[in-house]
């Protein structure tokens, strides 16, 4: 009756645990997204919104698709300015200054920013980020000369994500105010942020933290478990059976090994945007895993070779 009542229990835990998995897969979307707005007070501004695309960790990028709304007399419509119109913004992989000339329309552009972090933490590798962008339209006023140049960063921003403004374009050109929304929503990461504004320069900076989602970390630690708990039991057999007195040669032990050896690398490869080997997980559980069972597999050979020398010279 008790071994009825355990097996039930366990039964009953086992099949919770697998409910809670799935209310938490269905929901994760909510506590690993990012939604940002920020408005500007201006009735006359233009209306930014920044679609995160793409988290690459390796190659330290972010793309993001850029849409633009102009609000008040800034516009003949929603997309057409009514003047000539330059944005500013720190891209790496292209441009960092767009035209929009008055009277067309203003399309969707996609801008790569800078990432800064260690993807070989993976999967508790955290990485930041700073968008920087300022719009500005041609001004008649005369403005007295600079006597610096302005520059948007905080003291430790790596000059990659610096925006730096001449003088000679604010005296040229008149910031324009601008209205920010962010969505940030890519399986396996995890983001954070918030809107920041240079008071002196008018440049508006959206500072995002990036890190694995809760999900990821989960199955990286499943994964690496698997490995290590896989190996150690190869190794187990494998000094059993060179322990054993029976002069019999069994090859499961041998199979076994070899075959994870071309089988680990494919476990690990499992786990969502890991890096090339040489992260810090794989120094706790890949290398040392896949070193094991090397060493079971040469083991056994050497346990069958010397076997069969001394049955040889028996005979």
């Amino acid at each position: 009756m008790r071994q009825n009542a355990r097996r039930i229990l366990v039964v009953l835990v086992i099949l919770g645990v697998y409910i809670a998995m799935l209310v938490m897969g269905m929901t994760e979307k909510s506590r690993r997204s990012l939604q940002l707005s920020d408005e500007t007070a201006a009735p006359d501004h233009v209306r930014v919104s920044v679609l995160v695309t793409n988290f690459n960790p390796v190659g330290h990028e972010l793309t993001t698709q850029l849409g633009f709304r102009l609000d008040g007399s800034i516009g003949t419509d929603e997309v057409t300015p009514a003047a000539d119109l330059k944005l500013l913004i720190n891209n790496v992989r292209g441009q960092q200054e767009f035209d929009f000339p008055k009277g067309k329309r203003i399309n969707r552009i996609e801008v790569v920013f800078p990432l800064n972090g260690d993807p070989n933490r993976y999967p508790f590798d955290r990485h930041e980020t700073t968008l920087w962008l300022l719009i500005t339209t041609p001004t008649q006023k005369v403005q007295a000369p600079a006597s610096k140049l302005p520059e948007p960063n905080q003291e430790g921003t790596p000059e990659a994500e610096q925006l730096t403004v001449g003088a000679v374009a604010l005296q040229q050109n008149e910031p324009v105010p601008v209205s920010l929304v962010l969505s940030a929503s890519i399986p396996g990461a995890k983001f954070k942020g918030n809107v920041t504004r240079d008071e002196a320069s008018q440049v508006t900076g959206i500072k995002l933290s990036m890190r694995r989602a809760d999900n990821l970390i989960a199955v990286s630690i499943l994964v690496n478990t698997m490995m290590s708990c896989l190996a150690m039991s190869v190794l187990f057999i494998v000094l059993r059976f060179v322990g054993s007195e029976d002069k019999k040669i069994d090859f499961v032990p041998l199979s076994l090994s070899i075959a994870l050896i071309f089988g680990l690398p494919a476990l690990r490869n499992i786990q969502p945007g890991i890096p090339p080997v040489g992260a810090f997980c794989d120094y706790v559980s890949f290398i040392w895993a896949e070193l094991i069972v090397a060493i079971s597999a040469l083991i056994v050979a050497w346990a069958w070779l010397l076997r069969s020398l001394s049955e040889s010279k028996q005979a």
